[in-house]
């Protein structure tokens, strides 16, 4: 079976738990929802076979609507008869602000692990980590050792709270109780299935293993609550754990030592590369990037990409680093017991996903030293080394490019434009919830569109095979909706385009990796970014509830920086984020027109652009916080006042 026939065949899978999960919590939301909730609490209370799965079928239905209005509360005189399952499935539910009023006003001591569980849980996903640790801390060894997901809670709170002895000692309990805690540790994005079989490594690793990968997953959980600022702290940490894990290589199996031997790899100079770098097609864009720190000497070493079949993201575009790294792949070139063992030296000599050490020694997050890489390799004048490795192997694709041409009217000498918008169904998203304040509806692209055609272009519009279709228009072509859709086609047609229109998702990194000009609109984001001197950009405003409008500065700082990570999170915090106007998009795309077409100097100098540049540079808190690029001038111009502001006022 080929690998995109079991990735469509694992999305099929998806697609139908996600559909069964539709229906029913849509079901649940068409009833009142106090009456929901009772018949859920009734339904725990009695510990009925599938209560659980309701509370998560109804979550996002309940994380939607709490965005919108806070104060809205579950309980009722009924439900209160039940205290400890109210409590339960307020916290599988989502109601998080709920469980905190209601177990605040009982004795924890008196009350089962799972009450204990709920409130812990509920106060770190509130942000309320030194809460959460005192509510954890009267855990016993039995409640720890009965309930795993306790004892992680703890373990997190804890090493966030810097109490190091107390996170291990929790972390045992979870290991003891559930053997995917042994499971090396880098980013939820490596999509691992959880069951696992832990192998000597896992063992050997010891204190410094267990750090590692605790503090890599409470990384990324602090910053998915918006406290990413823990993160960086955490990284750090995981990173000086991997450091002293270094300074002594372990003994590997005859078999994994054969398998080195075999690519060429002492393990001394070994620099592994985990599958969380290629299971989404932006992580690929920053693979790239990672290459290209090698080139300019920020690192070192023989790198070993690991991957499953059906789980990278794009096929074609990673063929496209076989000349940088050597590649191993699960279940076809080694056994899944050996490749689980080759991913256990992650811990010794994995390259991080989250954060990187730079050459002054400095750790910062990822995306940061990758944006700072980006401003040092164009200082340097050098190119684009995906581009020149896809026109090596650029010929399978030209034939079915042209029966796409021929298909759709396209004449030979047309020019075209790529065109992706983020939408909820490709990760099968809930308005309000996780990241869907990434999304964008397509009709304010319509203007932007028009331009386009009216100057001799065409559109071409990319996505998934359930993306929002585009409205009849000449010269547009639906592709994401053809039969000509595929990973080869994406990479080629992106790569030929005369520029993209995108938002921050993942197909946007690889036209930024080709050097595409890129016009990137209805942007928000928590990371720094990976974007070069051809990309121009429009965030989304993000306004508190008196129309107040966050500046350039607050986003770049803490806390607004992490807090726009999730959209509940923003709610939470007073702050919805605005879909760019169509101006917006259309003054963007005019822009990057321009540099396509080699008219920058031009464009520039007729929108006042040095002046409103500069106060835009003083207004960043962190000066490589969008690479090398810059938003359009169009859209300062447009919200110089408000997006500016400190910026102007030191003026």
């Amino acid at each position: 079976m080929n690998l995109q026939r079991q990735r469509s065949l694992r999305f099929g899978r998806r697609r139908l738990i996600y559909l069964a999960f539709v229906v029913v919590g849509a079901f649940l939301n068409l009833l009142p929802r106090r009456l929901v909730f009772l018949a859920l609490v009734v339904s725990s209370a009695m510990r009925l076979p599938g209560q659980r799965r309701l509370c998560q079928a109804y979550f996002p239905y309940v994380t939607s609507h709490l965005a919108a209005q806070p104060e809205f509360r579950f309980s009722s005189a009924l439900s209160r008869h039940f205290p400890d399952a109210s409590i339960r499935v307020l916290c599988g539910i989502g109601a998080y602000c709920e469980v905190v009023e209601n177990v605040g006003r009982s004795t924890l001591e008196t009350k089962p692990a799972d009450v204990r569980y709920a409130l812990v849980r509920s106060r770190f996903e509130l942000g309320e980590f030194a809460e959460a640790r005192d509510a954890a801390a009267g855990a016993k060894a039995e409640e720890l050792e009965g309930l795993v997901d306790l004892a992680f809670y703890k373990a997190m709170v804890d090493v966030i709270g810097g109490d190091e002895a107390g996170a291990l000692d929790a972390t045992f309990w979870a290991c003891r109780g559930s053997l995917h805690f042994f499971r090396p540790h880098q980013n939820i994005a490596a999509r691992h299935l959880p069951r696992y079989v832990p192998n000597t490594l896992d063992v050997l690793c010891g204190t410094p293993g267990r750090l590692f990968d605790l503090c890599n997953f409470a990384g990324q959980r602090v910053t998915h609550v918006g406290r990413g600022e823990i993160g960086v702290r955490l990284y750090q940490r995981a990173l000086d754990a991997q450091q002293e894990l270094g300074t002594s290589l372990p003994e590997v199996s005859h078999e994994l030592r054969n398998l080195l031997d075999g690519l060429g790899v002492s393990l001394n100079v070994l620099r592994l590369i985990p599958e969380e770098w290629v299971t989404q097609i932006g992580h690929l864009g920053m693979l790239d990037i990672l290459f290209r720190m090698r080139e300019l000497g920020w690192w070192s070493g023989e790198a070993v990409i690991v991957v499953r079949p059906g789980l990278i993201a794009n096929d074609i575009f990673f063929k496209l680093f076989e000349g940088l790294a050597k590649v191993v792949v699960i279940g076809e070139t080694v056994t899944e017991r050996l490749g689980e063992e080759l991913l256990s030296l992650q811990r010794w000599c994995g390259m991080n996903f989250n954060a990187f050490r730079l050459p002054d020694g400095k750790v910062v997050p990822w995306q940061d030293a990758g944006a700072m890489a980006i401003d040092q390799w164009e200082r340097e004048g050098r190119g684009h080394p995906l581009c020149v490795a896809y026109d090596r192997t650029s010929t399978a694709a030209a034939a079915r490019f042209e029966q796409l041409r021929s298909t759709f009217g396209m004449k030979r000498d047309d020019w075209y434009v790529c065109l992706h918008t983020r939408d909820a169904a490709h990760y099968f998203e809930f308005m309000g919830t996780g990241q869907t304040h990434r999304n964008a509806p397509i009709e304010t692209l319509l203007d932007a569109i028009r331009l386009i055609t009216s100057r001799g272009g065409w559109v071409i519009k990319l996505g998934g095979p359930n993306s929002p279709k585009l409205p009849p228009m000449e010269r547009t072509i639906d592709y994401a909706l053809s039969e000509f859709r595929s990973d080869l086609m994406d990479i080629h047609l992106i790569r030929h385009a005369r520029a993209f229109i995108g938002t921050t998702s993942g197909l946007t990194n690889v036209a930024v990796s080709f050097g595409i000009p890129c016009a990137i609109v209805n942007a928000i984001t928590t990371d720094a970014q990976l974007w070069n001197k051809n990309v121009r950009f429009a965030l989304k405003p993000v306004r508190l509830a008196g129309g107040t409008m966050l500046t350039q500065r607050q986003l770049t700082s803490t806390p607004w920086r992490w807090r726009v990570f999730d959209a509940a999170v923003l709610g939470r915090s007073g702050a919805r984020p605005e879909n760019n106007s169509a101006e917006d998009i259309l003054h963007t795309v005019d822009e990057v027109l321009a540099i396509a077409d080699g008219r920058t100097a031009e464009f520039d100098a007729a929108h006042d652009a040095e002046r409103v540049l500069s106060l835009w540079r003083r207004a960043l808190s962190l000066p490589y916080y969008y690479g090398t690029s810059r938003p359009s001038l169009g859209f300062l111009a447009r919200h110089e006042r408000e997006f500016l502001l400190e910026a102007a006022s030191e003026g």
